[in-house]
């Protein structure tokens, strides 16, 4: 039975799902039209109504946290008060935390299959956002150890995408304790309370 006809059915939402799986396993170039369809249950047809390409498909799937990535680069570049803070370096990289827990199975695909989300048309956002984000852990007068201990920090991150076993609840807390030792910081800052 499809879920074609049904109101009140997300297949749009359901054609992402199963194709992140899908490109997850199998990698986005190995992963057609026919088989996200064939997982639903639906024709080829009901997925073209909704998307006419894979990358109409990889560009939803990425979209919601390139957007985030705008939105916390841009508020971090409007707080010209405290750029260059650990506070504010800590804070910057607190919400990069949260918004990669929040896409975080999109999150780990991106990371594992470079040359598949290189087809998306959000990759200059994307290679720009990366841009963005170092330029701003980079920027004030940083000590060699200060900026060995920001990219440090933001290295640190990765663990997201490492430790798929770990719930988010329980890896949040951790990620920041450690981010906050990396970044030197031992008094209460950003929101994260000392060790």
């Amino acid at each position: 039975m499809t879920d074609e006809g049904r109101p009140g059915t997300d297949t749009a939402g359901n054609i992402r799902e199963v194709a992140l799986d899908l490109f997850s396993r199998q990698g986005y170039e190995r992963s057609t039209l026919r088989e996200i369809a064939d997982a639903l249950g639906i024709t080829k047809a009901a997925v073209y109504y909704h998307y006419r390409t894979k990358v109409e498909i990889l560009d939803d799937l990425l979209r919601p946290m390139v957007d985030g990535e705008d939105w916390i680069i841009a508020d971090a570049e409007s707080d010209t008060a405290a750029i260059g803070s650990p506070a504010w370096r800590l804070t910057l990289i607190e919400r990069y935390i949260d918004l990669l827990l929040a896409h975080r199975r999109v999150a780990t695909y991106a990371m594992n299959d470079l040359a598949g989300v290189a087809n998306s048309t959000l990759l200059d956002r994307m290679r720009a956002n990366d841009a963005r984000l170092s330029a701003l852990l980079a920027n004030g007068d940083l000590s060699v150890e200060q900026r060995v201990r920001t990219s440090a920090a933001l290295g640190v991150v990765v663990a997201i995408l490492a430790l798929p076993d770990v719930s988010n609840a329980e890896l949040r807390p951790q990620l920041l304790r450690v981010v906050r030792d990396v970044l030197g910081l031992t008094e209460h800052v950003g929101g994260v309370a000392s060790a």
